[in-house]
């Protein structure tokens, strides 16, 4: 009796260990942890923080610069002048001298340098937040399009098992009938063959399915959740041979919550369109500033400093000084021309990206949404002929087992109603494929 408790206590810790893990993952779900752990986008937006600092510099300079400046010089020889024979030479300064005071400085007239180079980091900022929100909607597009072809594997697993299942319980049929002398020995062979092709497809489809998941894993930073050993036999609830079970959202959920709206076609608001757009008026503004510096600068300063000596009294004095600078170029082989004109033809190469990327993405968009409108007529009838698959396969087999067909017409019938559900399947995937798309390309859900 104790060996007995022994044994079953054995069986039931081995049981436990064997029990597979399940990892649940909903759409929405896979989306924020995309979102929230991407070093990409993280990435983009310190580039776009960093744009905005820069921006925020230039800004600075509009206003007038307040410091403290103070110097000290020690000279060996201070001149001396002899007046008289009967009289001390006088010295004319100190061997140490200082100064030390606030002092403010601010440019009083610049053509607009300064504040147009200000406004075109400013636009520059823009756009780098633009690049921000493209990155977010090719990772969102990523993460998505990964989500999809998990589904699509997983459903593919799923039938194939579905289909060994049947094809497992037809076997059985066709030994017993074989046994009684109702079957040959073709059928039989037949039939296990049959059965060790689904046993072979269910282990090819089972790593695909595999693959696809570590990607997926990969975008939402989740791999650390799971031994990489683990992953390598996932699949749906109720199946053999899976170590690690998969809740994921269906087809179904899926195509019911984005076939609810189209999103509209892109326009000028698209991030890699108004990315384009503002990078174009951030070269023409620094264009402007270039050509600002070909003209008078002028510029005040003022400090009230303790100076030491005074002159050639060795005392400290309180100075204060005022002064205005102008500053104006009279020959520089047209260095400021050249460098405006760069920036111009960079602004002008920036206006035909935009136009062309318009373009290109009008165009994707039309054909995305024609292809849409195309799959969805493809999955009606694709519903149909599941429908009419599975209900001529099982016609057949009681046929076969009526003695009217073949063992191998049964066969053939089975292969085709398993294609016409991977069909279906894959024609599932292809909507929501192009609905991400669809999305991706008209832009507009992005974080501002």
């Amino acid at each position: 009796m104790k060996l007995f408790f022994a044994v079953w206590a054995l069986f039931l810790t081995q049981a436990a260990h064997a029990r597979p893990e399940v990892l649940e993952l909903g759409f929405r779900e896979a989306e924020q942890q995309a979102l929230a752990s991407s070093n990409r986008l993280k990435a983009a937006l310190s580039d776009a923080n960093a744009a905005r600092e820069q921006a925020d510099a230039q800004y600075a300079a509009l206003f007038p610069r307040v410091s403290l400046d103070g110097n000290y010089r020690y000279i060996s020889e201070v001149p001396r002048l002899a007046v008289s024979p009967a009289f001390p030479p006088i010295q004319f300064g100190a061997h140490s001298n200082y100064s030390i005071g606030p002092a403010l400085n601010y440019t009083l007239w610049d053509t607009g340098t300064a504040r147009k180079s200000y406004r075109g980091a400013l636009k520059l900022a823009e756009a780098r937040d633009e690049d921000r929100k493209n990155t977010q909607l090719q990772l969102l597009f990523s993460v998505r399009s990964s989500y999809v072809r998990v589904l699509l594997a997983l459903e593919e697993l799923r039938l194939v098992n579905d289909t060994l299942r049947l094809a497992r319980a037809q076997n059985r049929d066709v030994t017993s009938r074989y046994q009684a002398g109702a079957a040959t020995r073709l059928d039989l062979v037949t039939s296990g063959r049959q059965t060790l092709n689904y046993e072979l497809q269910f282990a090819q489809r089972q790593a695909a399915l595999a693959t696809n998941l570590k990607d997926l894993l990969a975008l939402v930073s989740a791999t650390g959740a799971f031994d990489i050993d683990r992953i390598d036999r996932p699949g749906p609830p109720n199946v053999e041979n899976v170590s690690l079970v998969l809740k994921f959202d269906s087809f179904q959920k899926l195509l019911a919550q984005e076939n609810r709206s189209e999103p509209p076609p892109p326009d000028g608001s698209q991030p890699q369109i108004q990315a384009q757009s503002l990078l174009s008026e951030s070269l023409e503004l620094a264009a402007a500033s270039q050509r600002a510096l070909l003209y008078p600068t002028v510029q005040l300063s003022a400090k009230a400093t303790l100076d030491y000596p005074n002159g050639p009294i060795m005392e400290r004095v309180r100075q204060n000084t005022v002064a205005l600078t102008l500053s104006m170029p009279l020959f520089e082989a047209e260095r400021a021309r050249h460098l405006a004109a760069e920036r111009v033809k960079s602004a002008e190469a920036a206006q035909h990206r935009r136009d062309q990327v318009r373009l290109d993405m009008e165009r994707d968009f039309t054909k995305t949404r024609v292809l849409l409108n195309s799959l969805r007529e493809q999955q009606k009838l694709a519903a149909e002929d599941v429908e009419r698959s599975e209900e001529a396969a099982r016609l057949f087999y009681d046929s076969y087992k009526a003695g009217k067909v073949n063992l191998t017409d049964v066969q053939s019938a089975n292969v085709q109603a398993l294609q016409s559900k991977v069909n279906a399947a894959r024609i599932d995937a292809q909507i929501l494929d192009q609905i991400n798309a669809l999305k991706a390309l008209s832009g507009k859900e992005v974080n501002p």
